[in-house]
């Protein structure tokens, strides 16, 4: 008689893991070397991920749109990506260092197009929340 092999798809708790979080040490814009700046994230499975998301289309398919501006694509990511941060760690602005809150993560993520983007490359891959 012939084994097959199997597989358990609980072996991968993506949504599990992607709350716990990961860090993002950010890298410099210009020469791609890590900064002591660290953010913490959570991931695309995460339940604050997913609950931004829907509470955005549901705001669509009330409001009837069929199509969003460019802006309004930006805008909603930041809501997104404020919605999963969880921390920042040797982060500061003016001399002061920067408290977690989804409000600050938004100004941070709409003012720093170059955080915001290392932010969005690093929750969209899965892996990064894998041991």
């Amino acid at each position: 008689m012939m084994s097959r092999a199997v597989f358990d798809v609980a072996a991968f708790d993506l949504k599990a893991r992607a709350e716990a979080g990961a860090p993002l040490t950010l890298r410099h814009p210009k020469t791609g070397e890590p900064l002591p700046a660290v953010i913490w994230l959570q991931g695309e499975d995460a339940e604050n991920y997913r609950r931004t998301l829907r509470a955005q289309i549901d705001r669509q398919i009330m409001e009837r749109k069929l199509e969003l501006t460019a802006a309004e694509m930006e805008e909603r990511l930041v809501e997104r990506l404020a919605a999963i941060t969880l921390k920042f760690e040797n982060i500061e602005k003016d001399g002061r260092p920067l408290e977690a809150s989804e409000e600050t993560a938004r100004a941070l993520y709409r003012g720093h197009l170059w955080i915001r983007e290392q932010v969005a490359a690093f929750v969209e891959e899965r892996a990064n929340f894998l041991p």
